[in-house]
């Protein structure tokens, strides 16, 4: 891979992590003083005419630039991305394939719940969690308080936090992002 198209994560001036560019455009943010170094690679260098950089693995925005929030498309991937790949249920870490989707107000029951105790609609962020199979299978279509379980209360389907972008545990751990990056 050419050095000047590997990845480079950017983070805002609070330290948050809001991009993920190339080398090529960390370099022209660092020259502009648009951002300064964190984390580099100190045995790997750009060289031109008249400068000698090396290479740019973490830079930090000089500015704070609010980031637009992302509408993200309700799909199974995204649900398991936002719910980190942990069964709601049992708080089980599993790769994508030994998860299921799990409706917290099953379809079979949904009218039968009052209207403020649920959400607008059956199919939505709010009633979809992420769950292995032998917690959905034992859920089946009851409601959690007949099974008197609970979603922790920092793991509530409305509290929980989406991620801006996601990145892939090989990325982090090769190139050093692991302070700023949850995997």
């Amino acid at each position: 891979m050419d050095v000047l198209t590997q990845p480079v994560l950017v983070l805002n001036a609070t330290y948050v992590p809001v991009a993920i560019r190339t080398v090529k455009d960390a370099v022209i943010l660092l020259i502009l003083r648009k951002a300064e170094l964190i984390r580099d690679e100190k045995d790997l260098f750009i060289r031109s005419e008249k400068l000698r950089f090396t290479t740019p693995r973490i830079i930090l925005l000089t500015d704070y630039y609010k980031v637009p929030k992302r509408k993200h498309k309700l799909s199974r991937e995204n649900i398991f991305l936002r719910d980190d790949h942990e069964c709601v249920y049992c708080r089980r870490k599993l790769p994508s394939s030994k998860l299921t989707l799990d409706h917290v107000i099953p379809k079979s029951r949904w009218e039968e719940i009052p209207r403020e105790k649920k959400p607008k609609e059956y199919h939505t962020w709010e009633n979809l969690v992420t769950a292995c199979r032998d917690c959905n299978t034992r859920k089946g279509n009851k409601l959690l308080q007949e099974l008197k379980w609970e979603i922790p209360e920092n793991r509530s389907t409305n509290k929980r936090r989406f991620p801006q972008f996601s990145v892939s545990t090989q990325l982090v751990e090769k190139f050093g992002w692991a302070d700023y990056i949850r995997i």
